[in-house]
């Protein structure tokens, strides 16, 4: 049988599985939570207390049910909370108790905590009610939040979105409280006289490493949001999100050494602003002038010893806000992407100037909408260039959508634009239980014509025991968004997946000592536009997560390459034109990271085309208490190839220092040898008032290979206006 036609049979099979599954499927228990919210005249002082006659007058919601370890099972720690609300704010306040005297745990006070490494409280806000889309609010005792704007149902997360709101946390003898003030004009939502929201409530009790929820989530559902299985709050009535007018000054001075460009020393004085406005209780529209990103940090590197091109992910801020209504087509494949916003003012991972541009954002009925326009300045041998993006997505069967969307550069030199165009859909049943998306595009280039395509699609079925996805992607050669990301072009991709995850209780013998067992096989076919194969490969992984926290896991892979052409693997190592069968073996072990004293090691061995490879990684972080941490990363490749033997090292220090939840000094330093570069970036932010902060960064590359330095010392001021 043929490449080709295997790899159609291949998800003809799997369709075959997957549709005749859904027939017979069951809905998750349809315990469905409400709960109605009372209103008071009362303007609470965010204290940590609970100790205002109004709090008297909420009802206590009380039943919380573990998604891990136990699922189904009550949670082992009674947690208490009460809604408020008035014409201004939305309270919540949480009494989680706990019959171990301070037995919370805290390991970090910054802005945005990892939920792995304490005890918070937190809760989900589906403002519309859609099961998709919504908020994310989270605080600890010590009093730091975590906030994060979500989409499709909670599989596109923004974690770098900041709101406005109010939290105080308080340790009492038998636990801790959590105090929080919602603002309405934070979210967006509709002008109803009578709110009915998506709601759910989360604890996590670290040291026993419980996740509970208010409205019940099975474990199958990866993420923290559960939105699609989320309660109703009720009861809320003539409130508005208001005008939600905010205005965002910065100023900034600085220095630069910039010796790649073959420039001095030079000062750097700049200005501008963002402005947020809410033309309906669902459109938001973002105007920026002399859009800076001199606080972002520097990209991490990478070692790359593949034939393609590395995938970054964006850290800016304005680019991530709303971010998930630009996703097209299927979340779960890098291969082609449509729109990637790291296309805008970044060039070879060097910032082009942004003179400005506008967004607006949003939902106006059953339609999510989404525009952006951003103009680059000129930069040495780069022209000004205009970057549009138009999206929009409507929502069908409950929780599913069809969408189309548009990009466009334009350049003021001749021949130089190009265009990108699209449809795409998700369709989601039994409440994510069954997910089919796809999408069709093409792309217009001067430089290129015909064989333009892209074909996406993937289905996914998912139990409590097992999960199925299958996928397809065909790239034509010629497929070019320049707004986007293509890893390479002329390929047919088919794969498959097939993951087990037995539920294991912890009064079992095994769950005494073992939390979780995971097992994966994991195929992927990719056709050459001959028909022949490029790429093959088959992954079979196992991991076990254990009580202690710690995690143990294996993988073996066995590999087929293709190279039609030359491949220079480093400086003065090529692979010649051929077939190359080759395996892989891997073993990782990792503590718990919530330890004093926690690490990682990973061992690999296997084939490298016609040679061999060994990779050793360890990490290590120390963390004496929730105020300072530091870690070291060590990653080491042998490469042994007739044509030549070659080591890369790749060496990280990371130091972060919070000195409370408002003030913090990060800091990292590395090495990659592949690149013989040495980047450092030292950061420190103080959030002055709620969205305003003054940052003191020092970034510094130095390339060893041109003997050249790069460094920049800049201090930025930003305040935010609310009317």
């Amino acid at each position: 049988m043929s490449d080709s036609k295997a790899g159609t049979w291949s998800i003809v099979f799997a369709c075959v599985v997957l549709f005749p599954a859904a027939a017979l499927s069951q809905l998750q228990n349809g315990n469905h939570r409400v709960t109605t919210v009372v209103r008071t005249d009362a303007k609470l002082t965010i204290d940590g207390r609970l100790d205002e006659p109004a709090w008297q007058t909420a009802p206590v919601i009380t039943d919380f049910t573990q998604k891990q370890p136990d699922e189904g099972q009550s949670l082992t720690e009674l947690t208490e909370v009460r809604i408020l609300y008035n014409q201004e704010f939305l309270y919540i306040g949480a009494y989680c108790h706990d019959r171990v005297p301070n037995g919370y745990i805290v390991n970090e006070i910054q802005r945005d905590f990892d939920i792995q490494l304490q005890d918070y409280f937190a809760f989900v806000l589906d403002t519309f009610n859609d099961d998709r889309n919504g908020y994310y609010f989270g605080a600890t005792v010590e009093g730091n939040q975590r906030d994060v704007q979500f989409s499709d149902g909670g599989r596109i997360s923004n974690e770098n979105w900041d709101g406005v709101w109010y939290s105080q946390g308080r340790a009492v003898e038998d636990g801790y409280i959590v105090e929080i003030a919602m603002p309405f004009s934070t979210l967006r939502f509709s002008k109803d006289k009578e709110q009915v929201w998506g709601l759910q409530l989360i604890r996590k009790i670290r040291r026993h490493d419980e996740v509970g929820f208010w409205a019940p989530l099975a474990r199958i559902y990866s993420g923290t949001t559960g939105v699609a299985f989320a309660g109703e709050l009720r009861g809320i009535e003539n409130v508005e999100p208001g005008r939600n007018l905010q205005v965002k000054p910065y100023g900034l001075v600085g220095v630069k050494h910039l010796e790649s460009r073959d420039e001095g020393t030079k000062g750097d004085f700049d200005g501008g602003f963002d402005l947020k406005y809410g033309l309906t209780s669902g459109l938001t529209l973002d105007l920026s002038a002399n859009t800076d990103f001199s606080q972002v940090e520097a990209d991490a590197q990478q070692v790359n010893l593949t034939r393609f091109s590395p995938f970054f992910e964006e850290k800016r801020e304005f680019f991530l806000e709303n971010s998930g209504i630009f996703q097209f087509g299927s979340l779960r494949n890098d291969e082609a992407l449509l729109f990637h916003s790291r296309t805008i003012g970044l060039a070879e991972g060097q910032p082009i100037p942004i003179l400005g541009g506008a967004r607006l954002t949003g939902r106006t009925g059953p339609y999510y909408l989404g525009f952006l326009n951003m103009q680059t300045r000129s930069e040495d041998a780069i022209p000004a260039t205009n970057f549009t993006v138009a999206r929009v997505r409507r929502n069908i069967l409950g929780n599913s959508d069809l969408g189309a969307m548009l990009t466009s550069r334009r350049s003021g030199l001749k021949e130089d634009h190009n265009r990108a165009y699209g449809a795409d859909g998700n369709l989601l049943f039994s409440r994510n239980r069954y997910r089919f998306s796809g999408g069709l595009a093409r792309t217009e280039s001067p430089t290129r014509s015909g064989d333009d395509r892209l074909g996406k699609f993937e289905a996914e079925y998912q139990t409590s025991l097992v999960r199925l996805q299958s996928s397809y992607v065909d790239i034509g050669k010629n497929f070019n968004p320049e707004m986007g990301f293509v890893r390479r072009r002329g390929r047919r991709m088919f794969g498959s997946q097939f993951e087990l995850r037995p539920r294991l209780s912890s009064s079992s013998r095994v769950g005494r000592y073992v939390r979780d067992i995971n097992w994966t096989t994991n195929s992927q076919h990719i056709l050459l536009s001959t028909g022949k194969t490029e790429t093959k490969y088959m992954l079979n992984r196992l991991q076990l997560a254990f009580q202690n926290s710690s995690i143990l896991g294996a993988h073996y892979e066995s590999n087929f390459e293709r190279l039609t052409d030359l491949y220079e693997v480093t400086d003065g190592v090529t692979l010649p034109i051929g077939d190359y069968p080759f395996n892989e073996s891997k073993i990782w072990y990792r503590t718990d990271r919530s330890k004093f004293l926690s690490g990682g090691i990973e061992w690999l061995w296997a084939g490298f085309y016609s040679g061999k490879r060994t990779e050793l990684t360890l990490d290590l972080q120390v963390r004496p208490n929730y105020h300072f941490s530091t870690s070291v990363h060590y990653e080491r490749n042998n490469i042994d190839l007739p044509q030549g033997t070659f080591t890369t090292n790749l060496v990280g220090f990371r130091a972060d220092y919070s000195f409370n939840p408002k003030m913090f000094l990060n800091s990292f330093v590395q090495y990659n040898s592949e690149t013989d570069q040495l980047v450092s970036n030292i950061r420190f932010r103080l959030i002055h008032r709620p969205l305003s902060d003054i940052y003191f960064v020092y970034n510094d590359v130095h390339d060893s290979k041109l003997d050249k330095t790069d460094w920049s010392l800049t201090l930025k001021y930003t305040r935010l206006f609310s009317f």
